[in-house]
């Protein structure tokens, strides 16, 4: 990735986030208008700061209904569904890397 002068190395765009959480820019754009990942709406695209992407995603699924403070919130006996969010957040809890291109 090329840097331009002058630009925040932790903003980053769609393509680019997607490109690092190894997910399509379409998932990404998902997530950011679900509010799963913390995005700002420039024009009709986004941007993202990575840091407080990496920190939203490391932190533990909680169960829909139940506040995510809650103490008596219970881990759910079942499989949660593994979709590319899932994968995602477990790439940024672990600090995977994408190989370079």
């Amino acid at each position: 990735m090329t840097e331009l002068p002058g630009r925040d190395p932790d903003v980053l765009t769609t393509a680019e986030l997607a490109a690092k959480l190894g997910l399509s820019a379409q998932t990404v754009r998902r997530m950011a208008n679900a509010g799963q990942i913390p995005a700002l709406k420039t024009g009709k695209d986004f941007r993202y700061s990575w840091q407080a992407v990496q920190q939203v995603l490391r932190q533990p699924h909680h169960q829909p209904g139940v506040p995510a403070d809650d103490p008596t919130d219970q881990q759910p006996t079942e499989q949660p569904r593994k979709g590319a969010g899932y994968r995602a957040q477990r790439r940024a809890r672990t600090g995977a890397q994408q190989p370079a291109d």
